[in-house]
């Protein structure tokens, strides 16, 4: 069935606005064509539409236009053909449609190239009109039948009859390609970075940040990454259009560049191509409104990325960290682009709250522009189609922070009912080390209090480089008659624990079924084969797998002896989500001789309270239960949440966390004068390999 498809939805859900959009004309602009990557050829009529324009939001294919199809997955040839039977019949045209034209929601199925067309009723009114215009019996037994040469004369009578019948109907004058669009293509910063602005997050973003510029300044709207105009679109709804007196949006994308171009140059925006990090004297603007790429730093070029840093750094006379991402650069160059007073609302990840690189933003959000809201989403809700990221929409004003003035942060929901919300002072921003949603009562830095890294030694569990080969269950390992030198109980994954108490069988194995164990040997190959054949035979087998193509085991001397880590007594989960109420990162109290891979975070009582423990046991319960009570209280000051409601914490983060309960016997223990190794277990027999 001919048709406009305005926008696909596979996570989000159809805003009820949808249901009620009328659509008032579709203006038919000039047929063209595409070839697949199977090599063959659709033919379509280019079209467009005020009233879709603002819904359009196709994210898996950018800078796709409004189309109707007329051949699909045809042989090369005949779209060639048909494309130039098409070609010489003038279109331009405006078409009215019935006033109770609205959009209609389908499922997308997957295709059956065979049986689906059959699906289609051909109704009365298209029976009649085929006969009109060919004089022949509309059946699908009829086109099935048609050879090419017919169906290219039907589709020449279809035009002429198209033609003849919209005479009066109004022409769009320069309506016509302005550029050759298949030639148009990427020419920096990867499409996978690339998230477009659903239009309803664009209009809310649009709808709020215009509230801080006075109603009778006229706009100056830029855009750095306009992408395909998601929210120049929203100003224009949010806002009587006559109040804008320019609009400027920039790409690297040619062919999103000429998508805007198509979709809003006639509404007064001019699109620029370029490297935006790089250009020089850009018109002042009033309002920023932009959702940047959002490239992870290992993606940019090399010298690309130290051209950026130096140019950020001098800007802000702040050193950017070489993990910042794109978007972090977009933000802070943009400052010169922004007039006095101006506003700027940025969709970014929410991930420069609390992450090392971010401390950069973090600083110019509250040292050089007047702060005025961040709103972050929820985990659990996503916000793009394509993208798994936990955004925020931060606001502010280019003006010098005023230290009397709050900010407003918010989380969940939306812009505009947002599920809670707090005001902090720019005293509590400047001297928090991390941003939170809530921020904490108290910051994890303060004095007072007890720290993780008061009493531990925290360091990340061994990585292996190729778990597959070097994680075996303990029966395996027994079947293929490797040694029981040459392996280390293991303790597994974290939801495969049935307890957060782990107790040892008697031979240091944890009391977990399967039990699991560790391939590590430091003897050097000509020794292993003299002396254990069975381990020579499986590390050939393992080495024809390609092990050594990775840098972590290739680095190794020799290639499979691990890190040197010893049983920690206690562990702390890398990341989780959390069920049923508990909390996402949990604590473990390991009896047995057992170490971790780098799904968690080892702990090593520091010399005091390994002393402590040492001489009372007793204490070891004493101490799991008050990590226990970190867990549920403290220890979301160092978790960093990510998209799907994932949560992690660094060993760094781990060590600033504040200890919930410190009772007296834990802080005289960090005062005892104790000589004990500071890295290794005083709970369990060191074990020589």
């Amino acid at each position: 069935m001919p048709h406009i498809t305005v926008r696909y939805f596979k996570r989000l859900a159809v805003p009820a606005s949808y249901s009620t959009v009328k659509v008032r004309y579709v203006d038919l602009l000039e047929p063209g064509s595409f070839i697949s990557s199977a090599g063959q050829g659709t033919v379509f009529i280019r079209c467009t539409s005020d009233d879709l324009n603002p819904l359009e939001h196709k994210p898996d294919f950018p800078t796709s236009e409004f189309h109707i199809t007329v051949c699909d997955e045809a042989n090369l040839n005949f779209a060639e053909e048909l494309l130039s039977v098409l070609r010489q019949f003038h279109w331009c045209i405006r078409l009215a449609l019935p006033k109770r034209t609205r959009l209609e929601t389908t499922d997308v199925r997957p295709r059956n190239p065979r049986g689906a067309a059959r699906r289609i009723v051909l109704g009365a009114r298209a029976r009649r009109l085929f006969k009109e215009i060919s004089g022949e019996i509309l059946t699908w037994r009829g086109l099935d039948n048609l050879t090419e040469g017919r169906r290219l004369k039907l589709a020449r009578s279809i035009c002429r009859h198209l033609e003849s019948a919209t005479r009066s109907h109004p022409r769009i004058p320069d309506c016509g390609s302005d550029a050759d669009r298949s030639s148009e293509t990427a020419s920096s910063h990867s499409e996978a970075a690339i998230h477009l602005t659903p239009p309803e997050l664009a209009r809310e973003i649009a709808r709020y940040t215009v509230k801080f510029i006075d109603p009778s300044v006229r706009i100056q709207f830029g855009d750095p990454a306009i992408g395909t105009g998601a929210f120049y679109s929203a100003l224009l709804q949010v806002i009587n259009p006559d109040r804008i007196e320019s609009a400027i949006g920039v790409d690297v994308n040619l062919a999103q560049v000429a998508a805007a171009r198509a979709r809003w140059g006639h509404r007064g925006m001019e699109t620029r191509a370029g490297d935006y990090l790089h250009m020089e004297r850009l018109p002042g603007r009033n309002l920023i409104l932009a959702n940047p790429p959002y490239l992870r730093h290992q993606a940019i070029e090399p010298e690309y990325k130290l051209k950026l840093r130096q140019r950020a750094s001098i800007v802000h006379r702040d050193p950017v960290d070489a993990r910042a991402g794109l978007y972090v650069y977009f933000m802070l160059l943009t400052h010169a682009w922004m007039t006095q007073g101006a506003v700027a609302a940025w969709l970014i990840p929410s991930a420069f709250m609390d992450a090392d690189y971010g401390r950069v933003l973090r600083r110019y959000l509250t040292r050089e522009v007047q702060l005025i809201r961040i709103h972050r989403f929820r985990a659990d809700d996503p916000q793009f189609e394509n993208a798994k990221v936990l955004p925020c929409v931060v606001v502010f004003r280019n003006h010098e922070p005023d230290p009397h003035l709050s900010i407003e942060l918010t989380a969940g929901g939306t812009l505009s009912r947002p599920q809670s919300s707090q005001e902090v002072t720019m005293d509590l921003l400047r001297q928090s080390d991390k941003w939170s949603v809530p921020m904490p009562e108290r910051q994890y830095g303060e004095a007072g209090g007890l720290r993780v890294g008061d009493l531990f030694e925290v360091h990340r569990g061994i990585a292996t480089g190729a778990n597959q080969y070097f994680v075996l269950a303990r029966t395996e390992a027994r079947r293929l008659g490797l040694p029981d030198a040459a392996l280390r109980p293991l303790l597994p994954k974290a939801r495969q624990l049935p307890s957060d108490v782990v107790e040892d069988v008697g031979d240091g194995y944890p009391n977990i079924d399967p039990q699991l164990c560790l391939l590590d040997c430091n003897l050097d190959e000509d020794q292993i084969s003299a002396k254990y054949p069975n381990l020579a035979k499986y590390l050939s087998l393992v080495k024809s797998k390609g092990v050594l193509d990775r840098t972590l085991v290739r680095e190794r001397h020799p290639w499979y002896r691990q890190e040197r880590r010893e049983p920690a007594p206690y562990l702390c989960t890398y990341m989780g989500r959390g069920t049923n109420g508990s909390p996402p990162l949990r604590f473990v109290w390991n009896k047995s001789q057992a170490v971790a891979t780098n799904t968690y975070l080892m702990l090593y009582p520091k010399g005091g309270l390994a002393e402590t423990i040492r001489q009372d046991p007793s204490k070891a319960r004493a101490l799991f239960e008050a990590l226990q009570g970190t867990a549920r209280d403290t220890i979301s000051e160092g978790w960093r949440m990510h998209a799907g409601g994932m949560y992690k914490i660094e060993p760094g983060d781990l060590r600033r966390v504040r200890i919930a309960s410190s009772p007296s016997w834990l802080r005289g223990a960090l005062d005892a004068n104790a000589s004990v190794a500071t890295v290794g277990s005083t709970l369990g027999t060191r074990r020589e390999w």
